[in-house]
């Protein structure tokens, strides 16, 4: 596994390319796994990326779970449709193999081998945007019912309002939304004190308007975001997160605590090309690698053509392919 490791970093370090086509700033609004750039889509006229996802345990053959990851675009980049497959069960089956003959004999008996087959369920994310590309709403589907998040912004471009709702889809044509019956499950507003030039204090309300915590969060000149502190007014609770870049603005670590349910800190370091390019993350838990993504570009293009990723717990690789489709 080593072995196939290493051919996939020097295949990739062979690939300096002009285009980066991952995102990796952080997001106010968490949509998908995977950002991309907006610039980069609406440059190469990308209207979908899917993701095929398989599994090479060590010492085991590939694993295809039909998992899959779709992306969908507008012709301005923006991301409008995403899904994701999660399995819902394993069938197994008995199938009979015969027995295999060279020159009239036997060389293999007749024998029965056991087959899986795999039964994913489709999440099914849509998001819209105003006319100056804020996301508005995201309406994710799981089976009969919407989970629907609207947001509303202040002067400032800030949210100040999330609501969250379920609901139902009285269309005949499943590929088209109408708001059937509408139950409103939470409301979140967000109020913002500029403290200095480059931090801002930010509160958090729920439903009976009162604070249940509360953040300062801290950016550079340049306006990255480097660090935002969270804590929980009623609670010892807090979450942290901090932002490394070099100088050219380009994310090299990302850090993660919390203290919820015991003390936690995730790390994911990034390694690029000297063009900017993304070749390589790194993501730790508590000290301990825990993943190694490395990713193969396409030339002709200057996208990703494949993923590869470690996983040292499971002992496993995880292969990942893009499939384009352009407008």
């Amino acid at each position: 596994m080593k072995k196939f490791l290493v051919i996939y970093f020097s295949i990739i370090a062979l690939h300096l390319c002009n285009a980066q086509l991952l995102s990796l700033q952080p997001v106010d609004i968490y949509v998908a796994p995977l950002n991309f750039s907006k610039e980069t889509v609406k440059q190469n006229k990308i209207k979908s990326i899917v993701l095929d996802i398989v599994d090479k345990p060590d010492g085991a053959i590939i694993v295809d779970k039909d998992a899959s990851q779709g992306y969908g675009f507008d012709t301005n980049g923006r991301l409008t449709n995403y899904y994701y497959t999660i399995l819902n069960q394993v069938q197994t089956q008995e199938i009979d193999v015969p027995a295999l003959k060279k020159h009239g004999r036997i060389i293999r008996p007749a024998t029965t081998k056991t087959i899986s087959k795999y039964i994913n369920d489709t999440i099914n994310i849509t998001v819209f945007y105003d006319s100056l590309s804020r996301i508005i709403s995201k309406r994710v589907k799981m089976g009969d019912y919407y989970d629907a998040y609207y947001y509303e912004y202040n002067t400032y471009g800030q949210i100040r309002k999330e609501l969250h709702f379920r609901e139902t889809n009285i269309s005949e044509n499943k590929n088209e939304f109408k708001m059937g019956v509408q139950k409103i499950l939470s409301t979140e507003t967000f109020e913002y004190t500029t403290l200095t030039p480059t931090q801002i204090k930010k509160q958090c309300f729920n439903d009976e308007g009162r604070e249940y915590k509360k953040a300062i969060i801290n950016y550079d000149e340049k306006g990255n975001k480097i660090s935002e502190d969270y804590d929980f007014i009623v609670s010892w609770m807090r979450q942290d997160n901090t932002f490394q870049y070099d100088s050219d603005g380009r994310l090299q670590e990302k850090k993660f605590s919390s203290n919820e349910s015991g003390e936690l800190n995730e790390r994911i370091t990034f390694q690029y090309n000297p063009n900017g390019v993304l070749l390589e993350e790194k993501r730790f838990k508590n000290d301990d690698l825990t993943f190694e993504v490395s990713y193969l570009y396409d030339e002709a293009f200057n996208l990703i053509k494949s993923k590869v990723s470690r996983d040292h717990k499971n002992a496993s690789i995880g292969i990942v392919k893009y499939k384009y489709l352009f407008y």
